[in-house]
């Protein structure tokens, strides 16, 4: 854990909760596809590496945030696909599951291929701590405490790789919060959130109207020379 404090959990958000978690499904969505095209021979020492780095992910970009949003009873949006993965990690912390079947059970129900679980738009390219990516199960990559810093800066560089639209984006600046009132904040920040993107939407609209007012300025100055180039084709064919 980081020594450095420059992020207040008083400050903490529904929106970021949301956000991280976006993040955290995304990361999922880069480890199943990336070990499910894996020739690595599945042996019991791969599959129990493999769950010892998945519970690491959890523990760092999931559970926590979900904590916070409890203590400030307060519930995150979270994915299908993320709740199916947590569904999962609940069945094996309640003994319902061995190890084993969690493994079978991940990549049989947790496909981000599944089109009632559909999540791959939200790949990127760079991941930090991507481990997924070499042998984990041989290389034995050391698996850092990352605190609340860390986390976000991550989930920023994410959403900078991300084409506009295509997930949740950092809200905007929230005015107005009262310290120790959290649901007065939770309050004015998804009303921040809801103001800032219908100024998007507007924004987008407007650009949209003059793109097709454009468009039919120029289908009306050429319909004059469509009109000569008609009649002068039905005079050509005229015996």
């Amino acid at each position: 854990m980081s020594n450095s404090s420059k992020y207040d959990l008083t400050e903490f958000t529904i929106l970021d909760a949301t956000n991280i978690l976006e993040y955290a499904t995304s990361r999922f969505v880069a480890i199943w596809i990336a070990c499910d095209r894996s020739h690595v021979p599945r042996s019991p020492a791969y599959k129990a590496s493999f769950f010892r780095h998945l519970q690491w992910e959890v523990d760092s970009f999931v559970f926590p945030y979900i904590n916070i949003c409890m203590v400030f009873n307060t519930h995150p949006t979270m994915t299908d696909l993320l709740c199916s993965i947590l569904g999962r990690f609940s069945r094996l912390q309640t003994r319902n599951i061995t190890g084993e079947q969690f493994y079978a059970k991940f990549f049989m129900h947790c496909s981000p291929h599944d089109p009632e679980l559909r999540s791959t738009h939200r790949v990127v390219l760079k991941y930090a701590h991507d481990w997924w990516k070499d042998h984990f199960d041989t290389l034995g990559f050391a698996l850092p405490s990352l605190d609340v810093n860390e986390v976000l800066d991550m989930m920023a560089d994410h959403f900078e790789q991300l084409p506009m639209g295509a997930m949740l984006l950092p809200g905007p600046a929230v005015a107005g919060q009262v310290e120790g009132d959290t649901l007065l904040n939770q309050i004015l920040a998804v009303k921040a959130r809801i103001q800032h993107l219908s100024d998007s939407l507007e924004k987008m609209l407007q650009e949209k109207t003059m793109m097709a007012a454009a468009a039919a300025s120029s289908m009306s100055e050429l319909e004059g020379p469509m009109n000569e180039l008609e009649e002068v084709l039905l005079t050509s064919r005229r015996p």
